[in-house]
């Protein structure tokens, strides 16, 4: 399989430089008005299911935990524990999980069981993830459920974080965070200078398989496997962790997929021998004249990438890799869908226009749907919605569950399924359901109530181009002062 393709075009420090030195107060007031235009959302606002055509939607069941996270509680607090919701194409709740925790994402198996992610707070205060060790993602404990929500397995780690996978052969994938060496410390590149954890403490991730009984029968250490000189932390993250891997997936022919978020890169590792033996997307990279380290963005680099699955064989782009990418050098997320044989980009999703675009700085996911739409979960605004090929959106439901309010409905991680993909759909209320479609009345004719439901998802105002144009011209300008820092944190090694 081939790796990630050389940098496109590195940031030349001096011309940023020069740059900056003319239009520094422009940079600093588009970048001001670029954040209150483009990282809002109104107050009020739509939920559940805004837009649903029918006839261009794949119909199914979509499965999601709204997220809670229990930092600081007790454990009787925390132990309330939250529900997972499955719902149809009209936004209707057509079965529900309580559990006796608060999970961070959830997947239904084939026999119709769930395989649930929590997070537990038990010794927060001294925990990976948690209190003065915070990354991110902490959980704890994984618990498979039957339909009916009866546990047949539950297992701790307290080192445990954000994703675990069930395997063809019953056993059980999970990702768990242990400290760098110091003398391998030194050797780890990239980051903002200075912000590791106080010691100078950073972690990095291993992979735990359990089998039914919780017993540990394979491990794999990034510590042995991950190589600095090309395994380099993106310029925007701190030093508090090497590959911070937040989403794991079993492949096909037996390998393991991976996300790494602080290497903006899709990883694969070869589970017999435990080599990577893919890399796509790493935005940081060691220039071999200089010895210094250089970024570079592009189409086929990362942001902060979450969530790569292989696409399954009943749908379009079958065995290639679907990666939701956060966009966070750009400010604009995407779904990219990659060729591991070649390491080609085969395609990315469009996110046209400006202003209320597609953008969550964190979690998120994408899957490839049968019919070739392709799923999204916009994760920090609690967003989810299909697109066709060509983008246009099919279905958009907005998550109206909150249980935490400092957190605005933000989920993890979707899951859709087929209407057919366990037995007990068979006693579910059907997955379609008729349309839901903006009105097409001004906003100032009052001839027709509109329900919530009913609210245009995205509004074209033909007298908004040059507002458009400026806005523009604006995001132009804030990506320039992108470039600008990526190119200040170059540092020589």
């Amino acid at each position: 399989m081939a790796g990630a393709a050389q940098p496109v075009s590195a940031i030349s420090q001096p011309d940023w430089d020069t740059l900056l030195s003319k239009h520094c107060f422009a940079l600093i007031v588009a970048l001001l008005i670029t954040q209150g235009v483009a990282g809002a959302w109104p107050t009020v606002h739509p939920t559940g299911t805004t837009l649903y055509n029918p006839q261009a939607a794949y119909p199914g069941y979509v499965l999601f935990a709204p997220l809670s996270i229990p930092i600081g509680m007790s454990q009787e607090a925390a132990a309330k524990g939250a529900t997972i919701f499955l719902v149809n194409m009209r936004g209707e709740v057509v079965h529900r999980w309580q559990v006796p925790f608060y999970p961070l994402q959830a997947r239904l198996l084939k026999n119709g069981n769930l395989l649930v992610t929590g997070q537990i707070n038990k010794g927060w205060r001294n925990r990976p993830g948690f209190g003065k060790l915070w990354m991110g993602g902490a959980t704890g404990k994984i618990v498979e459920l039957t339909w009916e929500g009866k546990t047949v397995f539950s297992h701790e780690d307290l080192n445990m974080h954000h994703d675990a996978a069930k395997l063809p052969n019953g056993h059980y994938l999970y990702p768990a965070w242990e400290r760098i060496p110091a003398a391998q410390q030194k050797k780890v590149r990239g980051g903002i200078k200075g912000t590791e954890f106080p010691g100078g403490v950073m972690f990095n991730d291993y992979l735990v398989e359990v089998d039914a009984r919780g017993k540990t029968v394979w491990t794999w250490h990034a510590n042995r496997h991950l190589d600095p000189q090309v395994d380099i932390i993106g310029a925007i993250y701190k030093r508090e962790e090497w590959s911070h891997f937040n989403s794991l997936a079993m492949m096909s022919d037996g390998n393991i997929l991976l996300t790494s978020r602080s290497l903006d890169s899709v990883m694969i590792i070869d589970k017999p021998s435990g080599k990577v033996i893919f890399r796509w997307g790493s935005t940081a990279y060691l220039d071999k004249a200089t010895r210094s380290l250089e970024s570079t963005t592009g189409p086929m680099r990362l942001g902060g990438p979450h969530g790569a699955v292989e696409i399954p064989a009943n749908a379009p782009g079958a065995g290639h890799i679907l990666c939701y990418d956060n966009g966070l050098y750009k400010a604009v997320s995407r779904a990219v869908e990659i060729d591991p044989a070649s390491g080609r980009l085969i395609w990315e999703s469009s996110n046209r226009g400006v202003g209320r675009g597609h953008f969550a700085d964190i979690m998120g996911n994408a899957e490839r749907l049968p019919n070739g739409n392709t799923l999204f979960c916009e994760g920090a605004n609690g967003r989810f919605f299909q697109t066709n090929p060509s983008g246009q959106i099919a279905w958009e439901y907005i998550n109206p569950y909150v249980p935490s309010p400092a957190l605005h409905g933000s989920v993890f991680r979707i899951h859709q399924y087929a209407q057919d993909y366990c037995p007990q759909f068979k006693m579910l209320p059907p997955a379609r359901g008729a349309a839901v479609l903006p009105s097409l009345k001004a906003p100032n004719d009052q001839s027709q109530a509109r329900s919530p439901a009913a609210e245009p998802a995205h509004e074209h105002d033909d007298n908004a181009l040059p507002n458009i144009l400026g806005a523009a011209v604006i995001s132009a300008i804030v990506a320039a002062s992108v470039a600008f820092q990526l190119g200040r944190r170059s540092t020589h090694v």
